[in-house]
């Protein structure tokens, strides 16, 4: 019989996210704000008792259990949860998480603590300590990036589809009508012609009943990469390339303003916005994918 230890931890790693200091805490505190960067949860209930569980692994590796009990929200400044990780049916750790926000100049600085028990060797310290590391970096890229520079907003996603579905996603329009806009929108296209110099109008409809005209004007379009300009108010220039990574393919979508007063003016609406784009886009991948 193995002889059985415990091994005992504390680490301490902190970030800078250049988003506002809700959407940060959205991230964590909204069911589908946290699925663009941590395992999808089956069960997610955010409320002091509450329990958060969720499965997944390596392709053809072991199944991974994270179940987490929350045992403090104070929103937007921090929240504290318990939590075990299971190997199929192994217990490898339990451990109580620490997760505080504190609003800055530039954005919001995250400090992660995790104190931790790991049984028998089936985890370390350090290997949960480069796993949080790479968690938060995919938290990083959840929130998008902002360059004022350029006035530009870039958002970043791996879709599980091949390149060719995603391209097929963009370009029929029965297809792109399901997805495009945030949360609550819906289109009625009138014209699409997805080829360069082709022209796509289209209303989109507000959840709450308002009605937004749009026009479009594409510029490139291929299976890597299509550009468009947007003719309507506010102008800007959105460029989607398509690449193809381990698990699918990754999106980047950069919306480029004409202004600084556009782009001051439409990042705290089109910074979420975009990613909730991308999420309605994942869940049409996903239909098709289940379809084919």
């Amino acid at each position: 019989m193995s002889q059985r230890f415990t091994t005992h931890s504390t680490f301490k790693i902190e970030r800078m996210y250049r988003a506002t200091l809700e959407r940060v805490f959205a991230a964590w505190s909204e069911q589908n704000a946290k699925a663009r960067w941590f395992q999808p949860a089956e069960e997610f209930d955010f409320r002091v008792g509450g329990r958060e569980v969720s499965r997944g692994g390596p392709p053809g590796g072991p199944v991974f259990t994270f179940e987490a009990l929350y045992q403090e929200i104070v929103p937007n400044e921090r929240l504290v949860y318990t939590y075990s990780l299971d190997q199929e049916d192994i217990r490898i750790s339990v451990s109580i998480a620490t997760v505080e926000f504190m609003p800055t100049a530039e954005g919001v600085k995250l400090l992660f603590t995790e104190q931790g028990v790991f049984f028998d060797g089936h985890d370390t310290p350090a290997q949960r300590e480069q796993g949080t590391h790479e968690m938060l970096d995919l938290l990083g890229i959840s929130l998008g990036e902002s360059h004022p520079d350029r006035f530009e907003l870039l958002s970043r996603r791996t879709l599980p589809a091949p390149r060719s579905l995603v391209y097929r996603a963009w370009t029929e329009p029965a297809l792109l009508a399901q997805w495009w806009g945030p949360n609550g929108f819906t289109n009625t296209f009138h014209t699409f012609d997805a080829s360069p110099g082709g022209i796509w109008e289209f209303t989109m409809h507000g959840p709450e009943g308002a009605n937004f005209p749009n026009r479009n004007v594409f510029h490139e379009v291929s299976e890597d990469r299509i550009v468009l300009r947007h003719e309507s108010r506010p102008h800007f220039i959105l460029t989607a390339t398509f690449a193809d990574v381990s698990g699918g393919t990754e999106i980047t979508f950069r919306q480029t303003f004409e202004t600084a007063e556009d782009y001051n003016n439409l990042k705290p609406i089109c910074e979420e916005a975009n990613e909730q784009n991308l999420d309605r886009l994942r869940a049409v991948l996903k239909g098709l994918s289940s379809a084919d």
